[in-house]
């Protein structure tokens, strides 16, 4: 049985207004129904926050998979981690997993209208590039989950009320893009 552990912060979570859920874990088990998977989300989590926690949440489990999605509060004013901390974080996070293990989520779009003040569209689209960058650097299977939502004619369908956290049309496009991505590299 493959191992597969979803690392990242509110919306690896299932963040809604009340709880966490487990829409995405839910979401990934149909793609993957023999595959034992370990959801690592964290709200309110950065990268750096992540690595404080990647060998009891991630390491200690041996993963096959692991799917490594922050970024929005990385990028966030109130929580605000530098572009090349960033880097430095998501390159530590490769290194101790094991490139051949990873697969690399950009952080996501976010209404502008609710959201423009702590986490702008243009900053968030830097750390875009990072995992951009990295993906090719790394040879990593990438998803670039700001553009899949930016494809769409209104891209806010794809998130809850509050402008950040996803919708359950959110979840259903990002385990889509997550399962594209592992299916074409891993060939599971």
């Amino acid at each position: 049985m493959i191992k597969m552990v979803l690392f990242g912060d509110s919306i690896t979570a299932g963040y809604t207004k009340k709880e966490i859920t487990a829409k995405l874990t839910c979401r990934m088990s149909e793609y993957f129904p023999k595959a034992d998977i370990i959801n690592a989300g964290i709200p309110g989590e950065t990268t750096e926050d992540g690595l404080k926690r990647i060998e009891a949440h991630v390491l200690k489990y041996k993963p096959d998979i692991v799917v490594i999605f922050f970024g929005a509060n990385d990028a966030a004013r109130h929580k605000f981690v530098s572009l090349d901390r960033y880097q430095r974080n998501l390159e530590e996070m490769i290194q101790l997993i094991g490139q051949e293990k990873v697969v690399l989520v950009s952080p996501p779009y976010t209404n502008q209208l609710l959201r423009h003040t702590d986490r702008p569209l243009e900053r968030l689209m830097l750390y875009r590039d990072v995992t951009k960058k990295l993906a090719k650097k790394y040879h990593l299977p990438y998803v670039n989950m700001m553009a899949s939502m930016m494809a769409a004619p209104d891209p806010n369908v794809y998130l809850q009320k509050d402008g950040l956290h996803f919708s359950n049309k959110g979840y259903d496009l990002l385990a889509k893009e997550m399962a594209r991505a592992i299916k074409e590299s891993k060939g599971v």
